[in-house]
């Protein structure tokens, strides 16, 4: 009887950890033309990250978390309400890539 309990609980668990989302890593084409701050990237913090994160709504701050904000849209885990399209991914990472211009 504990044996069947003990598998039970094991079943449990792979079924509980399976449907976890895996991360994808996101790999930008940054091959157009160069992205603008206040054309490409503002809007996209604007109108997905600012709701949570109040302090992104300027370019220093933006800035100043480069590295951290591209480790998470690019694993997938920002934002964590909704989800960026390419293009919108790829106006940040490739920004950022390119040096994260104040234009």
């Amino acid at each position: 009887m504990k044996r069947a309990y003990f598998f039970s609980a094991i079943l449990l668990v792979l079924t509980i950890t399976s449907c976890k989302k895996a991360a994808k890593t996101f790999t930008p084409d940054c091959s157009g033309a160069a992205k603008s701050f206040s054309t490409d990237v503002l809007p996209v913090f604007q109108s997905s990250c600012v709701s949570c994160h109040g302090s992104f709504s300027n370019y220093a701050n933006i800035c100043a978390s480069k590295t951290n904000i591209r480790s998470k849209i690019a694993d997938g885990l920002m934002p964590t309400k909704g989800n960026l399209t390419d293009a919108q991914k790829n106006a940040v990472l490739c920004w950022i890539d390119n040096g994260t211009p104040n234009n």
